[in-house]
């Protein structure tokens, strides 16, 4: 499967709300900063917005940023806004993030003194981004699951909160937007069921960091 590319911005740790400020103003029409996630929710600290209206064939959406650590953003996921379907193609995906690159990651980058972004185009692996013991309790809720009702039996659900506090427990802060990427990867569970599996872990795992667990 080819997968999703992420984008990668290396800047000055000191220059990031520089930055920031800069891709803001750069951000002319169709482009716009945005205050609030895809699903309306207001934005994390580490999280940074941008939205596109919908160009010709390619949908309205938002681009989605994240603070991997002090002077590295990464570009992980092109949400479509909804009503516009639940993933954008992925040659669409490709045109909108070199735009967004072309337009206005480019240009703020240069102006703090940053490298030119990178866009990663390898395959999404689970046991990349995830460790191995929460691999083999996803592949365990994955493989013997009932499928058709999409693991929605009370003892299914013991094995997909399993991987859920696994995965919160390894401290790794994995996106939601690389589990989707991963997952589809994987081929592990039907492509119409990703998206709930993506919102309950991102749900999740804003839970968990809010209980102090």
């Amino acid at each position: 499967m080819e997968r999703y590319p992420q984008m990668h911005i290396h800047f000055p740790q000191a220059k990031e709300s520089e930055l920031y400020e800069k891709m803001k103003q750069l951000a002319h029409p169709p482009w716009s900063p945005q205050q609030h996630d895809p699903h309306g929710r207001p934005a994390e600290s580490s999280r940074f917005y941008f939205h596109r209206d919908r160009v010709a064939d390619e949908p309205s959406c938002t681009v989605c940023i994240w603070r991997d650590k002090p002077g590295h953003w990464i570009v992980t996921g092109i949400i479509p806004d909804e009503g516009q379907g639940h993933q954008i193609p992925i040659e669409q995906y490709k045109k909108i993030l070199a735009n967004f690159e072309s337009e206005i990651a480019s240009s703020a980058v240069e102006s703090v003194g940053g490298i030119p972004p990178m866009i990663d185009i390898s395959q999404y692996r689970l046991e990349d981004y995830f460790s191995r013991e929460a691999v083999k309790l996803l592949q365990h809720f994955c493989k013997t699951s009932n499928q058709s009702d999409l693991g929605t039996h009370m003892s299914d659900q013991e094995k997909w909160v399993a991987f859920l506090l696994q995965v919160y427990d390894d401290g790794n802060e994995i996106h939601c937007d690389i589990f989707r990427y991963c997952l589809q990867t994987a081929k592990w569970w039907p492509e119409e069921g990703i998206p709930t599996l993506v919102s309950e872990y991102d749900f999740a795992m804003r839970l968990l960091k809010q209980s102090g667990r």
